[in-house]
């Protein structure tokens, strides 16, 4: 009899069956399966009433509403957000509120303390590997503008072109693996791009200064010393 009045129990949950399964762009952070549903069959689902509700989406028939919804909801209590706002704020507390946007900046800021001391040793050790050419150059009347030149091309060209390779090294891996996982989020915008290149520049300019100060250094008659 108890198992009967078991079964009886069970079967009258309620029960939800899965019209569609669909195909997101962008996964959730920490892979979390998301069910849509409506809200009356939701409290059905939900044991509790009390604090489950993240949000609730609504569509307004035109765009023009927008404000009038917006102050009929904050009237309320509550805050109304548009898709934009929504994206934003939601970005803002994983980067402000929680370890990964310390992390992320950690690692940007680790990448550019490489970045410029590797493009500094570079130039660096050009430098001191034809130091006998550059001193001979000036011995026979090169001015130290030129060398500056020369440098300040070198720099510049070297790189734009690691920039581009590793643009395009990082759209590469990005779309292998974009192929392996479909739900693999990761995108390269213009604001990326931007400050990478920005960051790029710094370099190119810091370690340019390096190879050049000890260029303009170089003395004419080092040349015939030893």
């Amino acid at each position: 009899m108890e198992h009967k009045l078991g079964r009886q129990h069970i079967d009258k949950r309620p029960q939800g069956v899965i019209v569609s399964v669909a195909r997101v762009g962008v996964s959730s952070l920490f892979g979390m399966p998301t069910l849509d549903t409506t809200y009356n069959r939701a409290i059905q689902y939900i044991p509790s009433m009390r604090f489950t509700i993240s949000y609730i989406l609504i569509e307004p028939k035109n765009i023009e509403a927008m404000p009038y919804i917006k102050e009929q909801i904050k009237s309320l209590g509550y805050e109304a957000l548009t898709k934009e706002e929504f994206i934003q704020k939601i970005s803002a507390y994983y980067k402000y509120k929680t370890g990964l946007g310390m992390n992320v900046m950690i690692i940007t800021i680790i990448s550019f303390i490489v970045g410029l001391s590797i493009s500094g040793q570079t130039f660096y050790t050009f430098i001191l590997e034809n130091l006998v050419k550059f001193d001979a150059l000036k011995a026979i009347g090169a001015k130290g503008e030129e060398f500056v030149y020369m440098i300040l091309f070198q720099a510049p060209f070297t790189a734009l072109t690691g920039y581009g390779i590793g643009v395009g090294l990082a759209s590469l891996l990005i779309a292998l693996a974009k192929l392996k996982l479909p739900s693999y989020a990761a995108i390269i915008t213009y604001a990326n791009l931007t400050f990478a290149f920005v960051m790029v520049l710094i370099i190119t300019a810091i370690s340019s200064y390096i190879g050049v100060r000890k260029v303009i250094r170089i003395k004419p008659f080092d040349i015939f010393r030893g």
